[in-house]
């Protein structure tokens, strides 16, 4: 009996730092991964009526390569709700540099230090737009060519502010039926126009005298 006490007492130590431990680990495990969201997307220019895409060499353009897939992440974190723009493919971010958009490899602790990585999302006429948390003005933007604008919005016309505009495609998405829709609620929300009123007809009448002699107007039946 002494002999089990004994070994309680040496165990019940060697239990307490063994749960230290377990407890430190978790610590430091659930604080290196940050809360965040992703989504698998594709970014459809309002302009070039193409994909956004990231090529090897790190240039960024709005041509589609004929994946249907989504190519694209986006992930969101922070209570400032920043927003990442990643290319699995080519393990780049979007990042903005002095004169234009460029994909650069970088991790992900990487890029949410950097501030020319970190984009705000709006919504403007039913489409989204990116502009630098920093920089409000310069937002990803591409014209019909796929190429991109590398003047701040302020810097241009007003026309050329739809291809600073995108649709978020997902795998479940179809440009056609949005399309559709979009139009449909464009007419539905167009005032509809009252409908003329027509005159009542005539009351049927039957024979009548006029100036002595008997006119006949049309009767009910049509003769």
């Amino acid at each position: 009996m002494v002999f089990e006490i004994g070994v309680s007492a040496v165990g019940l130590p060697q239990l307490a730092v063994s749960a230290k431990i377990l407890c430190l680990l978790m610590v430091v495990v659930c604080g290196a991964v940050p809360s965040m969201v992703v989504r698998s997307v594709r970014l459809y220019s309002q302009c070039s009526h193409m994909y956004v895409n990231v090529f090897p060499n790190g240039t960024v353009m709005a041509r589609s390569d004929g994946n249907d897939q989504p190519n694209l992440t986006m992930s969101i974190s922070g209570i400032n709700l920043e927003l990442l723009i990643h290319s699995p493919m080519q393990d780049m971010y979007l990042c903005f540099n002095r004169s234009r958009l460029v994909g650069r490899r970088l991790t992900y602790f990487q890029a949410e230090r950097q501030p020319n990585c970190l984009f705000k999302e709006e919504f403007v006429d039913g489409y989204n737009r990116y502009h630098l948390v920093k920089n409000e003005d310069r937002y990803i933007g591409f014209n019909r060519r796929g190429l991109q604008l590398r003047r701040g919005k302020s810097r241009l016309t007003e026309r050329l502010h739809k291809c600073f505009s995108f649709m978020i495609e997902a795998q479940d998405f179809d440009v056609d039926r949005h399309n559709l829709e979009r139009a449909g609620n464009m007419l539905r929300s167009r005032p509809v126009r009252p409908q003329r009123r027509h005159r009542p007809s005539a009351p049927c009448h039957g024979t009548r005298h006029h100036h002595g002699r008997p006119q006949r107007r049309r009767n009910c039946d049509g003769t």
